[in-house]
């Protein structure tokens, strides 16, 4: 893993940002699509995005239930 590698070269979003909202109490790839704009433009980097956020669940088991404070508002 390199945190400083650009996974959605349209959006210019690197790993580390996408680890950071997953952090903050993203689940889903469409989440770090909302917060980031990462894999909404040419979405080539969809499934690496899928890839990111299936290890980062992997790795840290996160109740659902406990998201509290993390909400996203639709424009």
């Amino acid at each position: 893993m390199n945190p400083k590698r650009l996974v959605c070269l349209c959006n210019f979003v690197s790993e580390e940002e996408i680890i950071k909202v997953l952090r903050s109490g993203a689940l889903t790839t469409a989440e770090v699509q909302k917060f980031t704009q990462a894999g909404t433009g040419c979405t080539r980097c969809v499934r690496e995005i899928d890839a990111i956020v299936a290890k980062h669940l992997e790795t840290n088991k996160k109740d659902p239930q406990l998201r509290i404070g993390f909400e996203f508002k639709d424009p």
